[in-house]
């Protein structure tokens, strides 16, 4: 097999970025007599600021290269070079840089493969694979997220017969279907897919008794507990009754907002391609979006981060985010303890006085839960029989491996093997969390069970009606993330947002057949 070597240096992320800042110079002179800093602009600093993961170098692993049989007439030995396979992961943590650096060393023994591991921040990667289409330095393998898979196969980033055949060669009737059906394009599946978790509703069970609240599971129930819940002008401990992410540079934004959007029964675009943004319950979710948000949250904008620590420390009631808080709540991980005033005394106070929802139903009864995959994507750089081996090994004997780190945000898409169907999928909950106890012991077996089913099944905007690479689109731009937070930033009002998101939206489209002029009173009123 062919020896391949792609790379992706820093000086290829530094010319990157040095693009988007001379475009952002060119953005802040043309508008300097708007508003400053609208959420887009900001957004676009945010990404040419960001620095590179903490482990952006890539990790090559070495084996000893086979040689050829000498014989007389062969002399000095011809030594072979060993092929090469090269893996973008999209996570950067100490934890599964060890576990991947085992996986790619045994790997390597069993099929004398040197591996190059890249890994990459979330934040960069998309910018980083249209980089190196451009470059020309794509690499074999990259782990990502089900957002960018339809997307990336339509520009032939990824090899959809490659990555079928994985599928077909580790054992299709082995996969959740309805994972498979989520990555299917053309009849094929685009990726292999490796993993998922549920978007978690999270709420303080003790304040809700205390105030006599009604499960947050819907939206009437949602607006009066922030209502109840929120205290800030207590100087001392000040309060807010439901917070997520609203920061414009981050995906969580546009997630969050996509699952209360779904709970309305409001879809993207349908079958035939016509965006229904400004219809009825995509206008009721808008609208309930911006109440309980700009109403009772933390003044500013909201991270991943800055929603896990508001609950950590007591600050807040009500969050969306996703299961990496529950080993936090029960006080397992010593970077992120709890800090409410109970948990002083009671490390595990959180988790033994929180309620975890996945479903949200909206007004209209329609209702939602958030399915977010992990996938194994081919590259069409790849030397197919060395990449179809890894993805062979990845969901064989380097899958618990890989499962384990983290587990509580990795619910195995492959259930089983032929032998065990449920070999993958009934070990999950099981795993210590950090060394300590697991899932299943901190929450039980009825919650354990309740978080691994209907990941894949749960709806999506767009994928299953075809306009997956649309979906890809809005993700890599952030496009509905700027627009909701220029919303909550003052710039536009709901009826008005309502326009931006569909203008937006189908200006992605390439000759956009339904389009509506759009005024503020027919948003306002659906149509």
């Amino acid at each position: 097999m062919k020896h391949r070597d792609h790379r992706v240096t820093n000086d290829k992320t530094r010319f990157v970025l040095s693009r988007l800042l001379l475009i952002i110079g060119s953005l802040l002179l043309m508008t300097g007599c708007q508003m400053a800093n609208p959420p887009r602009l900001a957004t676009a600093t945010a990404q040419a600021a960001q620095t590179a993961s903490p482990t952006p170098e890539k990790l090559v692993l070495p084996i000893a290269a086979t040689s050829t049989p000498e014989t007389e007439a062969t002399s000095p030995a011809r030594v072979l070079p060993n092929p090469s396979l090269s893996v973008w992961v999209n996570e950067t943590s100490p934890q599964h840089e060890a576990t991947l650096r085992n996986m790619a060393a045994e790997f390597m023994a069993l099929a004398q493969v040197d591996v190059e591991l890249m890994f990459v921040s979330p934040f960069l990667l998309p910018d980083l694979v249209n980089t190196a289409v451009l470059s020309g330095t794509l690499p074999d393998v990259i782990i990502h997220p089900l957002e960018y898979t339809h997307g990336w196969a339509a520009r032939g980033i990824l090899d959809v017969a490659a990555a079928d055949t994985a599928v077909s060669q580790i054992g299709r009737d082995t996969f959740d279907p309805a994972a498979l059906e989520l990555v299917t394009r053309d009849g094929q599946a685009a990726a292999v897919p490796s993993d998922g978790y549920h978007q978690l509703l999270i709420y303080r069970t003790d304040w809700f008794a205390a105030a006599d609240l009604a499960t947050p599971d819907n939206f009437a129930a949602m607006l009066a507990a922030a209502a109840a819940t929120t205290d800030r002008d207590n100087r001392q401990n000040p309060r807010a009754g439901f917070v997520i992410p609203t920061e414009s540079n981050l995906v969580s934004t546009h997630r969050a907002f996509e699952q209360i959007a779904l709970a309305s029964g409001c879809e993207l675009i349908d079958e035939k391609g016509e965006v229904l943004l400004p219809d009825p319950p995509c206008r009721a979710a808008l609208d309930f979006y911006f109440r309980i948000v700009n109403q009772f949250s933390p003044i500013g904008v909201q991270t991943d981060t800055s929603t896990r620590n508001a609950y950590l420390a007591g600050r807040t009631g009500l969050i969306m985010t996703s299961p990496a808080i529950l080993p936090q709540l029960a006080g397992l991980d010593p970077a992120f303890p709890p800090a409410c005033s109970e948990c002083r005394t009671n490390p595990t106070f959180l988790a033994e006085n929180s309620g975890i929802l996945t479903d949200i139903q909206g007004e209209g009864g329609s209702s939602a839960s958030f399915g977010n995959l992990t996938n194994l994507g081919i590259t069409s750089a790849a030397d197919v029989p060395t990449a179809v081996a890894f993805a062979d090994y990845w969901f064989n004997d380097g899958y618990e491996k890989w499962l384990s780190v983290n587990s509580e945000r990795k619910v195995p898409m492959r259930w089983g093997t032929a032998t065990a169907p449920a070999r993958f999928i009934g070990a999950w909950g099981t795993t210590p969390l950090a060394g300590g106890p697991s899932l299943a012991d901190v929450y039980g077996e009825t919650m354990v069970t309740h978080l691994r089913e209907g990941i894949a099944s749960a709806p999506r905007w767009g994928i299953r009606q075809g306009h997956g690479a649309l979906i890809t689109q809005l993700y890599e731009k952030l496009t509905l993330s700027v627009t909701l937070q220029e919303m909550l930033s003052g710039y536009f009002n709901v009826e008005q947002t309502i326009i931006e998101a569909y203008n937006r939206v189908t200006a992605e489209i390439p000759n956009y057949q339904y389009d509506r002029e759009l005024e503020e009173s027919e948003a306002e009123s659906g149509g």
